[in-house]
């Protein structure tokens, strides 16, 4: 990855040590392309966060299915989104002291956040702004010369 790469697009098997590998992976992306050290950490906090929930509640017991993640770099804002191929699951009216904590988390770090289940899954869409760099600035005078 080098740092014009403005997306970045993953399929994965939905597993624990594939949503923190994601995590990691999202990271280096946001590094790579420049964002904020305060955006990059929230983007990656809200996207394991929507990841976890995945993992844990998308698929039956011991079923494999998807998790995608797809982030890009539009402008002044960044777009990241997590979805699977499950059956959402409404959250408990009380989850305990363990869970239910992950989606308020995701609306609290994203400036927007939507969340959107459907027949064929659910796909959360995040958005965080992104001022300007003068890095950034620079290249994109360059390549739209």
């Amino acid at each position: 990855m080098h740092a014009g790469d403005q997306r970045l697009h993953r399929l994965v098997t939905a597993r624990s040590r594939n949503a923190t590998t994601l995590r990691h992976v999202l990271t280096q992306w946001a590094n790579a392309v420049e964002l904020p050290d305060a955006t990059t950490d929230a983007m990656a906090l809200a996207a394991y966060e929507a990841m976890i929930n995945v993992v844990t509640h998308a698929y039956p017991a011991r079923a494999d299915g998807p998790l995608e993640l797809s982030a890009e770099l539009r402008g002044n804002a960044v777009d990241v989104t997590v979805s699977d191929q499950g059956r959402w699951q409404p959250p408990a009216a009380d989850p305990g002291p363990l869970h239910g904590r992950g989606l308020p988390l995701i609306h609290a770090l994203s400036d927007r956040a939507e969340i959107a289940p459907g027949p064929e899954g659910t796909t959360v869409r995040m958005r965080w702004p992104v001022p300007p760099t003068p890095v950034r600035l620079r290249r994109e005078t360059a390549q739209a010369r």
